[in-house]
């Protein structure tokens, strides 16, 4: 018993930090499982006492938009069924009033949270244009655990005086 005491420790010395620290897995938000149904969607959603505000197909899924879910900033949730199931929840947050510093700094924020929860994840969108005098940033970062993602984007647009900004969670299972 004694050896299996001293294994075991040495085992953790010789472990490196992070392997001691198991990443959590990715899953749906809101408690939800992938593959529920629309119904049952719907149910958890009047339970919140948010909105349907529109139900369309898109594609080959059906897409269930919801508004006045109870979360900092959110202004907008997207729920994707494909063959009937939960296969993606997109959540669309907007900070009314913040300037993009600020919004670039909470973007920043979420990214380390992720990091954290789910080990490193990779940019796979960096982008800034100018055409016709619409500038325009876009940059995302991809989780990918087994067959489930988690995609942050952060995008903006400005032409003028007119701005648009969105910062958006996907959580997909592929």
């Amino acid at each position: 018993m004694r050896f299996c005491t001293v294994a075991i420790a040495l085992l953790f010395l010789l472990l490196p930090q992070a392997a001691l620290h198991a990443q959590q897995e990715i899953k749906a938000p809101f408690g939800m499982q992938w593959g529920e149904s629309p119904e049952r969607i719907k149910q958890v959603i009047t339970n919140a006492k948010a909105k349907v505000i529109e139900e369309r197909t898109s594609g080959t899924r059906n897409v269930i938009v919801v508004e006045g879910i109870v979360q900092e900033g959110l202004k907008r949730t997207l729920f994707y069924f494909s063959n009937g199931g939960l296969s993606e929840v997109e959540l669309q947050y907007d900070r009314e009033g913040w300037d993009e510093a600020r919004v670039a700094s909470w973007v920043a924020t979420i990214k380390r949270q992720a990091d954290v929860k789910y080990g490193p994840g990779r940019l796979y969108a960096d982008e800034r244009g100018d055409q016709s005098g619409l500038r325009h940033t876009l940059r995302g970062w991809m989780w990918v655990q087994n067959f489930v993602s988690l995609r942050l984007v952060h995008y903006a647009a400005q032409q003028g005086d007119q701005k648009m900004r969105r910062v958006s969670l996907h959580y997909c299972a592929e």
